[in-house]
């Protein structure tokens, strides 16, 4: 039974661009496509032009996995064949001589349109499977916006490294918790213990704990207002979307600092900062979230989409909870 439908793969991104990720990526080219590796460790491969085109689904779905394994968002993209390509496809194809069902690996006669031992319609296979990797690249495109805007935000923080230094020793004590490509600008006192701003999350630490707070947990920030119990202090009071788990198995809908009167004078950056991140849906790229805590783990919701994530606090990420649904 000859296709209907070739296949392109499109190259959108690495998921780590890390020169260890950069060479992952020149390895698989270079064994996918049976050319040296130089003609891949320059610039990367334009986004809207495929790399790999005039695909089956089959050999579709093995590039797609190979990539993937390597770190590499992709686009497959179907192209619906008209009937003079199909008839060349066809001339192309050895002369048929079984079928096997993709469902049950029943053998039966080539041209079949059904199985006939579990009644599997193959062109309805065929149609849900081209789906099914619609679907996933609508995933792998949303991972990558998410990790565009991650990128921009790093970039913020060292703009606001070059006007504002940050102290050597401004990340003292928080060094081993810090994660890869997070970019610490701004440290924090106050009577509860040091807090430390980066381009991902506020790190603060109070008795020796440190607890990790996504900027996008952040729903409501009071500076200054209230009750100040200590002359030249100024309280800072953040209220999260949903009860925020701490390390110390403690599950709280807020936390105050009492901040010395020089860490006051950011009272700018920490309100823009808190209020201007929005985790993204890997679904759908969307930012309609809705926050909830089960279990002590936080949830969120896309209303768009209805992509279910779990937030990991110290990566401070959004990762989709996939679910395999029949198409």
């Amino acid at each position: 039974m000859t296709e209907s439908y070739s296949y392109e793969i499109y190259l959108l991104g690495l998921l780590d661009p890390s020169p260890a990720g950069r060479s992952r990526f020149v390895e698989a080219m270079e064994h996918l496509t049976g050319r040296p590796s130089a003609d891949f460790e320059g610039a990367f491969p334009r986004a809207d032009e495929p790399v790999f085109k005039g695909l089956s689904r089959e050999k579709a779905q093995t590039m797609a996995d190979a990539l993937g394994e390597s770190g590499i968002f992709i686009e497959v993209r179907p192209r619906h064949l008209s009937p003079e390509e199909a008839l060349e496809a066809a001339a192309e194809e050895p002369a048929p001589t079984s079928l096997i069902c993709p469902s049950c690996d029943f053998e039966q006669a080539p041209g079949a349109v059904e199985c006939e031992r579990c009644g599997l319609v193959f062109a309805k296979h065929e149609r849900e499977q081209v789906l099914h990797m619609q679907r996933e690249s609508a995933l792998e495109e949303a991972l990558t916006k998410a990790l565009q805007v991650r990128e921009e935000w790093v970039q913020r923080a060292k703009q606001y490294l070059e006007r504002y230094p940050f102290p050597a020793e401004g990340a003292l004590g928080f060094d081993r918790i810090l994660v890869r490509d997070e970019v610490p600008f701004l440290r924090l006192v106050s009577d509860e213990g040091p807090i430390l701003m980066t381009s991902r999350r506020m790190i603060a630490e109070r008795e020796e704990v440190f607890h990790s707070i996504p900027f996008e947990m952040i729903g409501d920030v009071d500076l200054g207002g209230g009750m100040v119990p200590k002359k030249g202090r100024v309280r800072l009071l953040l209220t999260f979307h949903t009860p925020l788990p701490l390390m110390t198995g403690e599950v709280v809908k807020s936390m105050t600092w009492q901040l010395d009167k020089e860490s006051s004078f950011f009272k700018d950056v920490i309100m823009d900062w808190s209020f201007s991140r929005n985790f993204i849906c890997a679904g759908c790229g969307e930012r309609e979230l809705e926050y909830r805590t089960d279990d002590k783990k936080v949830r969120i919701r896309c209303m768009h989409c209805a992509t279910d994530h779990e937030v990991d606090l110290r990566e401070a990420i959004a990762v989709p909870i996939i679910k395999d649904v029949e198409v």
